[in-house]
């Protein structure tokens, strides 16, 4: 897959490919100036200035991992019948799992092991 920066949502199909350890080639056109290779999707994130409407989709992915946790603290601590405990439990488990959690280890930390500079592009690629 080839990215490029000049396009308006090229941080979350970079962030794509991170959640699929998918290669992904990123062509810095609009010369933002990101390093892959020393920066996570969050810092690659603030150095190409990202629009309100990008950061708010990050933080809805946070959002649906903030609500499940509270989906399983209410079930835990709940006086409710038992049959309503599962039903939170389980889509408090999937809303956590799902994408909002994965979305804060991508945005903070997670880094390719392969980072290659060529004449195309910044090359990431997972072993």
């Amino acid at each position: 897959m080839t990215v490029h920066t000049s396009e308006p949502d090229w941080l979350r199909r970079v962030a794509d490919a991170y959640r699929q350890r998918h290669s992904v080639v990123i062509i810095d056109d609009a010369g933002v100036g990101i390093d892959p290779g020393n920066q996570s999707l969050l810092e690659m994130g603030r150095t190409a200035g990202l629009s309100r409407q990008e950061w708010a989709s990050v933080l809805i992915s946070l959002g649906l991992s903030g609500a499940g946790i509270w989906m399983v603290i209410v079930a835990i601590v709940s006086p409710e019948p038992t049959s309503k405990l599962g039903l939170l439990v389980v889509g408090g488990s999937v809303l956590i799992f799902s994408g909002g959690f994965s979305a804060i280890r991508i945005l903070t930390d997670r880094r390719p092991p392969t980072v290659e500079v060529t004449p195309r592009g910044i090359r990431l690629t997972w072993e």
